[in-house]
C-alpha cells in the first residue's frame, strides 16, 4: 500500500462531499447528472480503498513513494497547463462557456501536438456533447460571459 494513494483517496473523498454538498441547491431535473459523476466517482473511490485495506493485510505495510511521485515532473508542462486553465476561466468570465472550452481543449491539444484535423474533430464533437447534455437533456444554463452577454 501506498502513502500517496491513500491521500489520493482522501482527496477524492473531500471532492466528491464537496460537490455533493453544492448540488443539493440544484433544482431537481439538473441533479441527476451530477449525483450520477458523485456516486460513481465516490464508488470508484471506494473501490480503490477496499484494495489498498485489503493489500494493507497482505503486507502489513505503508511504502513511502514520496520520493518516486514527482519523478519525470515536468515543470514547462505543468505551468503551461496550469496557464491554460488560468485563461480558461478568465475566457468564460469574458465570453462564456462554449468559446473559453473551445479555445482551452485547442491550447492543450495543440501543445501536445495533436493533428489539426483530430483537433478539429475533438471540438466539434465536443461542442455537440455539451449542448446535447447541458443545454438540451438537462437544461442547465452555461456561463454566456460578460461580453456575449451585451450581443445577445
Amino acid at each position: 500500500m501506498k502513502k500517496s494513494d491513500i491521500y489520493i483517496c482522501g482527496f477524492m473523498y473531500l471532492f466528491s462531499f464537496f460537490f455533493l454538498y453544492l448540488t443539493l441547491d440544484f433544482p431537481e431535473p439538473a441533479r441527476h447528472y451530477p449525483y450520477f459523476v458523485i456516486g460513481l466517482l465516490l464508488l470508484l473511490t471506494t473501490v480503490r480503498m477496499s484494495h489498498l485495506f485489503r493489500d494493507y493485510r497482505r503486507e502489513h505495510k505503508v511504502i513511502n513513494d514520496s520520493a518516486e511521485v514527482f519523478d519525470g515532473f515536468l515543470p514547462k508542462q505543468f505551468w503551461i497547463m496550469f496557464a491554460a486553465f488560468l485563461l480558461f476561466f478568465l475566457l468564460m468570465y469574458l465570453f462564456g462557456f462554449y468559446i473559453a472550452s473551445i479555445v482551452y481543449i485547442f491550447i492543450c491539444l495543440r501543445f501536445f501536438r495533436i493533428k489539426m484535423k483530430y483537433i478539429f474533430l475533438v471540438l466539434i464533437c465536443m461542442a455537440a456533447l455539451i449542448y446535447g447534455t447541458f443545454d438540451v437533456f438537462l437544461n442547465v444554463p452555461l456561463p454566456e460571459g460578460i461580453i456575449m452577454e451585451e450581443f445577445l
